[in-house]
């Protein structure tokens, strides 16, 4: 379990989270939503343990994110996918997925599972492309292999659907489930809530870095009416001024 207790991070710009209380169990898909800038990518962060909270804590299991030294074992099971591209442009996207297996396992080979991803993501086509030369939705399949390298129990994916095609986001969904199936907890964030609506279980929506709703998802709610529900009351959805 992953557990936000009074967790808040705070930027010099006063923009961040503020206060979020969640948990989040094993089996069950989490769709986090939200508008631009809503705080999403620095929940993830928390809870990866990339940042450091300005008050409260993360703790996976209870091994808390910060000054713990069990922490580091914790992270190495978390299949993490940040919303920006992060791998070396000049290496190849094999020499990418080799140099994270011995990164994150210590092998310098290739596990059969991840040959398999490869070959599920159609990543075979153009291993030996440089990564900077990859389209964005080569560019993301990489690294969604590379996070799913190791033994997880844990996905915390932003933005996974930036830049792919219909087939791809479905085969992100047959994924998702399969690991659901292993009792893995799942967090991703997604602005395609055509993508979300009838498959996450549960969603938190974040405005402005505080939690304003949750939902289990159980009724099959529509994630465009829940934006809806949300919207600013001056926030106009339409361009021009209508007679």
């Amino acid at each position: 379990m992953i557990k936000c207790e009074n967790l808040s991070k705070i930027f010099s710009s006063n923009s961040g989270i503020k206060n979020i209380n969640l948990e989040f169990k094993p089996g069950i898909i989490y769709g986090i939503i939200g508008y631009n800038g809503a705080g999403k990518t620095t929940l993830f962060n928390c809870i990866e343990g990339l940042y450091t909270p300005t008050s409260g804590f993360v703790s996976h299991n209870g091994i808390k994110t910060v000054n713990d030294k069990e922490f580091p074992d914790v992270r190495r099971k978390i299949a993490f996918l940040p919303s920006d591209d992060y791998l070396y442009p000049w290496l190849t996207c094999l020499e990418n997925i080799e140099l994270a297996a011995i990164l994150k396992t210590g092998k310098n080979k290739l596990t059969e599972e991840t040959k398999e991803l490869i070959r599920y993501f159609e990543i075979d086509k153009y291993l030996h492309k440089r990564f900077r030369e990859c389209s964005s939705g080569m560019k993301k399949k990489t690294q969604m292999v590379i996070s799913l390298i190791g033994g997880i129990d844990k996905i915390i994916w932003d933005e996974p659907n930036n830049g792919l095609d219909v087939i791809s986001n479905m085969k992100i969904k047959n994924l998702l489930k399969y690991h659901k199936s292993k009792n893995t907890t799942i967090l991703f964030s997604s602005h395609v809530i055509e993508f979300m609506d009838n498959f996450i279980d549960a969603c938190i929506f974040l405005n402005e870095g505080e939690v304003i709703e949750i939902n289990d998802c159980v009724n099959n709610v529509s994630l465009e009416e829940l934006f809806r529900k949300n919207l600013p009351p001056d926030m106009e959805l339409m361009p021009f001024k209508q007679n």
